[in-house]
């Protein structure tokens, strides 16, 4: 079994391993269950936040042998009331398992330190995951501000004209005839995109033009 340390390490290097999904949420809750590890468990709130079949569930856990199987079935039970509760105190739409805990008679008092444990945990998770998404989506912004802007750009200057600004972006040396060529035709341009009285002309033509069309 490939270490779990040297994974981690390798995918921090950017290097990943291919590793089969799995086909159901139902399938993961489960084999979460079957690893019996408290770390794994606290996942679970996680996934069942999103809507699961609880008999589907069952009949997975039932196919376990001796006393793993009631102490499966159990743990799947007081998570379920543990994630009941986290979801209510996060005000967040739990009807689907208060139907099941409901329709399963579910029931048992969850100790409040267990409690605490998992929902800082979930707190947690939450919380990486909105910073993983802020992430994505400033990225996102940015790609579409360097295509925004390199489609106007496209229109006001030649290919040439582009690749020795993109030179001079990337703090790379021109030679003599690039640094002539950009003195004598590119700067006049530069300057004149700048000149706020040019960029207030253009802004009034554009809103005229926009309230002339019928």
């Amino acid at each position: 079994m490939i270490s779990a340390k040297l994974i981690k390490d390798l995918e921090a290097r950017g290097f990943s391993l291919d590793f089969p999904n799995y086909s159901s949420i139902e399938d993961e809750i489960s084999e979460i269950l079957k690893e019996n590890n408290q770390r794994l468990f606290l996942a679970l709130p996680l996934l069942l936040q999103s809507g699961f079949n609880y008999e589907e569930i069952i009949s997975r856990l039932e196919k376990l042998k001796g006393a793993k199987k009631a102490e499966s079935i159990k743990k799947f039970n007081s998570i379920l009331l543990i994630t009941n509760k986290i979801l209510t105190s996060e005000g967040k739409d739990n009807r689907h398992i208060q139907e099941i805990i409901k329709k399963n008679r579910i029931r048992g008092s969850i100790p409040e330190t267990e409690f605490q444990y998992f929902y800082s945990s979930y707190k947690e998770f939450i919380k990486k995951t909105s910073r993983t998404e802020e992430k994505i989506l400033e990225q996102n912004i940015r790609l579409r501000t360097k295509l925004s802007t390199n489609k106007s750009l496209s229109a006001i200057f030649s290919e040439g004209k582009l690749r020795i600004m993109d030179k001079i972006f990337k703090h790379e040396p021109l030679t003599n005839t690039e640094l002539k060529y950009y003195y004598r035709s590119i700067r006049p341009l530069i300057l004149s995109i700048s000149n706020e009285d040019l960029q207030k002309y253009v802004y009034i033509i554009e809103t005229i033009k926009k309230s002339h069309i019928s």
